[in-house]
């Protein structure tokens, strides 16, 4: 089964930095100079010294534009992707160390960034011609890395009456072979904000696992497969800063080093899965308080 790997993980972390993401200290930048200044090694021994088994990073965001070259992209709207291969670097240095890289993405860019993608798209005017770029994109972006790429977290799959209802537009199942063209075993989830789009008796067949998006630890499972539509049970809840880094100031830990620990053991029991999602800043960098809590919890067993 493709979540097996992932539930044994039981731990990770998720990264949401972003084109709005701050830096720790001076100017911020635009977004595709912070890319080629991102400071990966120094990053990626953050990643390892938390003890993580995964990682989830922003491909997309609010933002339709990728931190690596895309020429799929470019043909439809130029000037949205990175010179530096910023996502293959990443999966490159993670993997000696038996970290698996996954990507969040979102294709529906930002009304007022990108309004260029939106039109090229016809967000509004024609949702199904839209849902095909998406595809279109989420394809050629899972051929580009191969089994480099794990899996996936998709966003703003509501359905009607939950965050605008926009969620309607897209075919699931060609949306999940498109992620897979380039690993068949990648594992997907939809973020339908806990609403099962399909029902509880065939959402197994097209994701893997909830999407899990929460905003406390109080959140448990039932068993391993007691997520939406039968799946892999997730969770995933941001703990420092909201998500992204976008206020000034250092993130810092919104909950005590054993209320955490306890509530991963109690995932990591019934079979469950917890991603731990940072505050990045903009240079590529964790907050030193949040690793600090991070590193604790790696010291006293929560990857065991």
């Amino acid at each position: 089964m493709r979540t097996d790997w992932f539930s044994e993980a039981g731990y990770g972390l998720f990264v949401h930095w972003t084109s709005y993401s701050l830096p720790k200290s001076g100017e911020k930048k635009p977004y595709f100079e912070a890319v080629r200044d991102f400071q990966l090694d120094k990053f990626v021994s953050q990643v390892v010294a938390s003890g993580a088994k995964f990682l989830f990073i922003t491909a997309t965001h609010a933002d339709m534009m990728l931190p690596f070259p895309l020429k799929e992209l470019d043909e439809i709207v130029p000037n949205y992707t990175a010179e530096r291969d910023l996502i293959g670097e990443l999966a490159d240095a993670l993997e000696p160390h038996g970290i698996r890289l996954m990507l969040y993405f979102n294709g529906e860019g930002s009304s007022t960034l990108h309004p260029e993608w939106r039109e090229a798209t016809g967000f509004k005017e024609n949702p199904e011609g839209h849902a095909e770029y998406c595809y279109k994109i989420a394809e050629a972006i899972s051929k580009k890395y191969g089994k480099k790429i794990h899996g996936w977290w998709i966003d703003c799959c509501y359905e009607p009456g939950i965050c605008g209802g926009r969620g309607t537009r897209y075919d699931y199942k060609r949306y999940a072979n498109a992620l897979r063209a380039g690993n068949e075993d990648s594992i997907v989830a939809f973020n339908f904000r806990g609403t099962c789009a399909w029902g509880s008796t065939w959402g197994k067949d097209i994701e893997d696992f909830q999407a899990g998006e929460e905003n406390g630890i109080d959140f448990l499972p039932k068993s391993r497969f007691s997520g939406e539509g039968d799946t892999q049970w997730f969770a995933l809840c941001w703990m420092d800063e909201y998500w992204v880094h976008e206020k000034k100031g250092e993130p810092k830990p919104r909950f005590q080093n054993y209320e955490v620990l306890e509530y991963v053991r109690a995932i990591k029991a019934k079979g469950g899965v917890f991603a731990y999602n940072c505050a990045v800043y903009q240079e590529g960098l964790i907050a030193d308080k949040t690793l600090e809590q991070l590193i604790w919890l790696k010291e006293h067993g929560i990857t065991e």
